[in-house]
């Protein structure tokens, strides 16, 4: 399996029962609402687990609500947790989830949160 795999593999599970679009590299162009798929810092560090070199693997899903007024975008971005988080396959581990905060994208501003989750790759 490959990093790409292991990316392409979350962005399907997320995907599946979710009616939000979700994009699995850095986009130039932001649609809300949507979840981008981002590497973490760090994104990789090395396990030794006896004679085998695995990694654990950070990524951000960033949800991003519509940019509309702060009452309606925080019910948008608290809807979307509710349905993301029980999409993230078990082999994920949710680190946590950030406050709500305004992000500039496309020239406008968005409300988003930041889901941090981790897994064990192995090569």
């Amino acid at each position: 399996m490959t990093l790409a795999t292991l990316r392409a593999d979350l962005k399907t599970a997320i995907t599946s029962n979710s009616v939000y679009s979700v994009v699995d590299f850095g986009a130039e162009f932001i649609t809300t609402p949507s979840i981008l798929i981002l590497s973490a810092d760090p994104w990789l560090e090395p396990i030794t687990l006896g004679n085998n070199k695995a990694w654990q693997v950070r990524y951000i899903l960033e949800l991003v609500a519509a940019p509309n007024t702060n009452p309606g975008a925080l019910v948008q971005l608290e809807t979307m947790v509710g349905t993301v988080l029980p999409l993230i396959p078990q082999s994920w581990q949710i680190q946590s989830v950030s406050s709500p905060r305004i992000r500039q994208a496309n020239s406008n501003e968005v409300y988003s949160v930041e889901v941090s989750i981790t897994t064990i790759y192995n090569p």
